[in-house]
């Protein structure tokens, strides 16, 4: 196997593991006691934020300030500020439509990373992959249809605008990979915690949720944001995008095995149909003469 191959399939295996943290989203809220929607974004970033400059201060130690500038301003402004908005778009979308909504509408996120990663990092996409980006949104569409309603007309849009956020931080990531991406993130998530703060009131939640939302900042968002800064450079935007779709059945799943709440008949259909998806693309790619040639 050629060494870019292989690359490829470390950095899949990669995001695979940040997607698996990622997904524990659903089982940490379930836990929170009266903590609401402002409170579990805002600490959440809050404890990621700190976790990540912790992480940088052990890298860099007395030259933490410096990794900031690791990567350029354009760069810096660019990760920071898709992270901040697309995960405050995330949770405002939810108080304005469906869960259903949201998820299936977000979803598409791959193909708009498909055209983003053409027209501003050049990345071919062919039609491999282009399939199993349909397949993957059909399994998505077979999970969350039985439950999808009309919803609210700005909530739904709302969602749209955060299946392009997601592409847009995908492969904004691949395009300034070069640098730290580490720090503009941080940044963004203590940007995130002050806006948060501010829409609660100042409100900090109980001892128990703060417990449960320090926890979740670190294993759920900082980690996985680590080992995704680092598939970032092996991996193209797209995969990314479509190896994130994970998501939509290990969520369910684990919320499932901690507090019992079972996922409907649909996601034993569509998760599977997902499964093929990524398993398609990562096959697809590995066969290729380079992770950019599919």
């Amino acid at each position: 196997m050629a060494p870019e191959s292989r690359r490829y399939l470390k950095g899949a295996a990669v995001t695979l593991a940040a997607t698996l943290l990622w997904s524990l989203s659903g089982i940490f809220v379930r836990l929170t006691e009266a903590a609401d929607l402002w409170q579990i974004a805002g600490w959440r970033a809050g404890s990621t934020a700190l976790s990540l400059f912790v992480f940088l201060l052990i890298v860099h130690r007395r030259d933490v300030f410096r990794s900031f500038s690791a990567i350029e301003p354009a760069g810096f402004a660019v990760v920071a500020g898709v992270f901040a908005i697309g995960s405050s778009s995330y949770v405002i979308s939810l108080t304005l439509t469906s869960v259903a909504n949201v998820s299936f509408i977000s979803g598409t996120a791959p193909i708009f990373a498909a055209i983003l990663a053409y027209v501003f990092v050049h990345e071919r996409t062919g039609a491999l992959t282009w399939a199993a980006a349909v397949v993957a949104l059909a399994g998505i569409g077979i999970i969350v249809l039985p439950d999808l309603g009309p919803g609210g007309m700005v909530g739904n849009i709302l969602a749209i605008f955060v299946a392009l956020t997601f592409a847009a931080q995908a492969v904004a990531m691949r395009r300034f990979r070069a640098g730290n991406l580490i720090p503009p993130i941080c940044l963004g998530a203590a940007a995130i915690f002050l806006v948060m703060s501010v829409l609660s009131g100042f409100q900090p939640p109980n001892a128990h949720d703060l417990m449960v939302l320090a926890l979740m900042g670190v294993v759920q968002l900082a980690v996985p944001i680590a080992l995704f800064a680092y598939a970032v450079r092996h991996v193209p935007a797209v995969h990314l995008s479509l190896l994130a779709l994970m998501d939509v059945v290990l969520n369910p799943l684990w919320v499932w095995i901690g507090v019992g709440e079972r996922p409907s008949e649909a996601v034993f259909i569509g998760g599977p149909v997902i499964l093929g998806a990524v398993v398609m693309a990562i096959i697809g790619a590995a066969r290729s003469r380079g992770p950019t040639g599919i």
